[in-house]
């Protein structure tokens, strides 16, 4: 699994994701509801982008426990943050259970850099950019979750948006590894479908309902 690149991987997966829940958009014979919403659509394939490939990128230079940790700090207090620009208030708890979240995600970061850790991780380059996306994917993963909401309550049934929202990064994963596509995709293809299955069809489908019925802060502290 190790062996092929982690775009490569993306690619295969959100395009067989996006066609297997395009067959039930159609079959539930429902027009996309593309007038007034074309521009949350686009917003959402840019989230997903920012937060997808920024996780993948993050995981292959950083350890998942660090990515998650990162990914799920940002998340909460960034809905928040948003919510006051949007001049929303804001109950204090949920600043509380935001800023205590974020603090008790930041001292296993700490721990695991400083060597604290069963998980150790030595600081270069790579990984400082790996850091950075992470941030990113927990920015991206807000983002996601407010735009989907929006379709969601413009009338969009969930196998519609999971239909639209993966275009960018399709492309983009395609375009950084159509020259290696066929080197590794016939000898892989296997367990791709099956981590593709379990991995990202249901996880995204169940999270999917959870944003449909959940408000944006419920929705990533439940991550």
């Amino acid at each position: 699994m190790q062996e092929v690149p982690t775009f490569l991987f993306t690619g295969i997966s959100f395009f067989m994701t996006a066609i297997y829940f395009s067959f039930f958009a159609r079959k539930q014979k429902q027009a996309n509801r593309w007038k007034g919403n074309i521009n949350d659509v686009v917003k959402l394939n840019v989230a997903s982008v920012l937060a997808f490939m920024g996780f993948y990128f993050a995981l292959k230079y950083v350890e998942s426990a660090i990515v998650s940790a990162l990914e799920m700090g940002i998340g909460p207090l960034f809905v928040l943050l948003l919510a006051v620009f949007a001049k929303e208030s804001v109950p204090k708890a949920q600043w509380v259970i935001a800023t205590g979240t974020f603090i008790a995600c930041t001292i296993l970061i700490v721990a695991v850099v400083s060597g604290k850790s069963a998980v150790q991780m030595d600081i270069t380059w790579p990984v400082i950019l790996a850091l950075i996306a992470s941030v990113g994917c927990g920015v991206g993963a807000v983002l996601c979750t407010i735009y989907s909401k929006r379709l969601s309550e413009a009338g969009w049934t969930t196998s519609m948006i999971l239909a639209n929202r993966y275009y960018g990064i399709i492309l983009l994963s395609f375009f950084a590894t159509f020259d290696i596509f066929f080197k590794y995709f016939s000898g892989n293809i296997s367990w791709i479908i099956a981590v593709t299955a379990v991995g990202v069809m249901l996880p995204m489908y169940l999270l999917q309902i959870g944003i449909q019925y959940c408000s944006p802060l419920i929705v990533m502290m439940s991550l």
